[in-house]
């Protein structure tokens, strides 16, 4: 080789070097870049969760939730909005806490509602009476002689804190005379005012539990037992509200509508039978129209399975079956009362034109 070709070959021979260490370099860079972004991918969820909980400790309204964090399940709500565009949304309301332990999973030992607690001087059953005893209301329809809804209450003895008498728990808001069946009543009352025939059944559910020897947790089996003598009795039957009562507080459980406080509701649908799906409609009609006339009132739709609960509820005897939570321990008769009469607003437009 002469001297000129060798002198020529050598830059050639740096080049391809170069080249070689420059995609070396590249190859390195995307493998380091892959390796940021799988790191990120891990780490991101731990850093929001992290933010999330940090600004839930500085909210004082959080403490509900921080306490509730014993079972784990999400809260399914429709947004009524949305189906009037013919699409299901799923939103979130601010006062319903994940995690928070729900009223079929409380299973306290027997003698926490059999003991019975001293009733505070604001309680009086006739203020119950007398609050639902208005005039009828005429909607130019009426049932006459026919029941068509049937209203009871599974845990019969859930009470209201202020008419409990040094009872400031919501795990010991439980009495056999303050308690859910003066809802149910009321509601009785104020459907029947609409032309609408109802049978309430008040049955203490926690005696019966107690004389029969079975423990809280069959507080579903008795009174599914009642709804199918009931069904059996009266064919005419076709809506079934099993009224419960919130554990929440009432910064939860209450909202203002027009300038006046009502108890909010909240609708349960179980999900753990073949035919879900009909009562789940059937809670979505409702839903609608209540966020139509009165927004807010409503929590929503709370769907659960037997993961969490009962997940039936006795809604597998009927289409139209649904439990409904009406105010929390907190609330007072004038909030639950109005939010009777607006549930028995929409029910009866239910009725007539559904």
């Amino acid at each position: 080789m002469s001297k000129k070709n060798e002198i020529t070959s050598k830059p050639v021979k740096s080049k391809k070097k170069i080249s070689k260490l420059t995609g070396f370099f590249y190859l390195l860079v995307i493998f380091i870049a892959s390796l940021l972004l799988i790191a990120l991918a891990f780490v991101y969820p731990s850093l929001k969760e992290g933010a999330t909980s940090s600004s839930q400790t500085n909210d004082p309204r959080s403490s509900e939730s921080a306490d509730a964090s014993k079972s784990s399940f999400y809260f399914k709500l429709l947004n009524p909005f949305a189906e009037k565009q013919n699409a299901t949304d799923s939103k979130v309301d601010s006062s319903l806490q994940t995690g928070k332990q729900t009223n079929d999973e409380f299973q306290p030992p027997m003698r926490t509602f059999i003991d019975e607690k001293e009733l505070s001087s604001d309680f009086n059953e006739e203020l119950f009476d007398a609050i639902s005893s208005g005039t009828n209301i005429d909607t130019g329809h009426s049932t006459f002689d026919k029941d068509v809804i049937y209203i009871y209450q599974s845990h019969s003895r859930e009470a209201f804190l202020p008419y409990l008498k040094n009872v400031d728990e919501p795990e010991e808001a439980f009495h056999s005379k303050a308690n859910v069946t003066l809802v149910g009543k009321m509601l009785g009352k104020a459907l029947k005012r609409r032309g609408i025939g109802t049978t309430v059944n008040s049955s203490d559910i926690v005696q019966e539990l107690d004389s029969r020897g079975m423990d809280y947790g069959s507080s579903y089996l008795v009174s599914g037992e009642q709804v199918k003598a009931a069904i059996q009795d009266n064919p005419n039957l076709e809506i079934f509200i099993d009224i419960h009562r919130d554990s929440l507080r009432k910064d939860s459980t209450t909202v203002n509508v027009n300038g006046s406080d009502y108890a909010r509701l909240l609708f349960i649908v179980g999900t753990g039978h073949k035919e879900f799906e009909k009562n789940l409609s059937f809670a979505k009609e409702l839903q609608l129209q209540l966020e139509t006339q009165y927004p807010n009132l409503s929590k929503g739709i709370l769907e659960k399975d037997k993961s969490q609960g009962n997940g039936v509820y006795n809604q597998n005897l009927a289409a139209n079956a649904i439990i409904v939570e009406i105010g929390g321990v907190d609330n007072t008769v004038d909030e639950l009362y109005l939010t009777v009469e607006a549930l028995a607003d929409v029910l009866s437009d239910n009725y007539w034109h559904e």
